[in-house]
């Protein structure tokens, strides 16, 4: 039988009140902490301090490796979505796997210190290639397994996680796609539309900035062509997977002229889907990012992560001069924060476009700005002073 974790507790035994706890060896023994429950209650915090403390030799229960992160996790399958426990099942299972091979001889939590969890990150890093965000995001999960064996299960004593300092992170790529490399990857595309018609696919995505789990779960239901426009809201996919929205909000698109035909022209594989595979499911995650890849190593363009397809239109919008507000809105960015980093290119845009444009050299066309129209006439110059 497999033993799990089990917390000393206080209970009426004869004449006193004590506690049953499990020592290294296994074996089980009772601690006396007074004749009332009130005073083995104070007693049983200064004996649990005392033990937490190292500073005594009784016996005390300590908590394996396998049963500490046993616990964790079935806490977190009654807090979490099953995406996100998911998440932390793998994580934990990456350190289970790193101390079997670099420590094997390590039993229990208590023995895990600073250098371990060190080598824990550097190992995922430097042998296993992951990035530093992703192993950051790993120290944190294993930060908050020590916090809560330490605050709420009261069987350690200290975090060795928290000395070791998050990686740093690189700043993020702002590539996008140029309206030329845009345009191309749409030409390419028609090229590849024989079962699934990728250019409908990728050109909502650059005409509509969706995020890829809002153009997966896509329904007919959800596009309006007599008012043009397009909602992203909540559905159920299928019995087990509800879709929401990342700001659990309802908001539409506007359909663009431009991708209107693209849209009208889709056969209907499916009454429910708008994309849909060769067998009528709404298509995976892996098939539309392998795609993309495909399409953009023949057009002979840099081969970028497909979320790119959403900075893209973000960028080609503020380039067009889209207030960035509206661009929030359609994009569905709920912290106006994230759109800071449009908002330079915006500024440099409009101050490429008048370097460009504005001169003082004598012409007779109108010089455009923007929106701004600046009108030199060579035959005023000579009457201004």
């Amino acid at each position: 039988m497999r033993k799990r974790f089990r917390e000393p507790k206080i209970q009426h035994r004869g004449k006193y009140w004590v506690a049953r706890i499990t020592c290294p060896n296994g074996v089980r023994s009772y601690i006396k902490l007074g004749e009332t429950k009130k005073k083995a209650m104070v007693n049983f915090r200064d004996y649990m301090a005392q033990m937490r403390s190292k500073k005594s030799g009784y016996l005390t229960y300590r908590v394996t490796i396998a049963q500490g992160f046993e616990t964790y996790l079935d806490t977190k399958r009654k807090q979490l979505s099953p995406i996100s426990f998911l998440r932390y099942r793998i994580v934990i299972g990456n350190f289970k796997r790193f101390l079997a091979i670099k420590y094997p001889s390590l039993d229990y939590f208590d023995q895990i210190e600073e250098g371990h969890i060190s080598d824990f990150v550097n190992y995922r890093t430097d042998e296993e290639g992951v990035a530093h965000r992703t192993a950051n995001f790993e120290r944190d999960t294993l930060s908050n397994v020590f916090k809560f064996l330490i605050e709420e299960k009261n069987c350690l004593t200290h975090n060795p996680v928290r000395r070791i300092k998050p990686l740093s992170v690189p700043e993020p790529d702002e590539f996008f796609y140029t309206k030329e490399q845009v345009n191309l990857i749409l030409e390419t595309s028609k090229v590849f539309s024989k079962r699934i018609n990728w250019h409908a696919v990728f050109a909502t995505l650059l005409f509509t900035g969706m995020r890829r789990n809002e153009l997966r779960f896509l329904t007919w239901n959800d596009i309006d062509f007599a008012r043009k426009k397009i909602y992203i809201r909540p559905k159920q996919v299928t019995p087990t997977l509800f879709f929401k929205p990342k700001t659990r909000e309802l908001r539409d698109i506007p359909l663009h002229q431009e991708l209107f035909p693209a849209l009208q022209s889709l056969l209907h594989k499916s009454d429910k889907w708008v994309f849909v595979n060769s067998v009528g499911n709404f298509l995976s995650v892996d098939v539309i990012r392998q795609e993309f890849r495909k399409i953009c190593k023949v057009a002979g363009l840099p081969v970028k992560a497909l979320h790119k397809t959403r900075h893209t239109w973000a960028s080609l919008s503020t380039e067009a001069e889209v207030p960035l507000d509206v661009i929030q809105a359609i994009g569905g960015w709920k912290d106006p924060k994230t759109m800071e980093k449009y908002k330079h290119l915006a500024d440099n845009y409009k101050s490429k476009v008048f370097k460009e444009r504005f001169t003082l050299k004598e012409h007779k066309d109108e010089v455009f700005i923007g929106s701004l129209t600046a009108q030199i006439k060579v035959d005023n110059v000579q009457n201004i002073c």
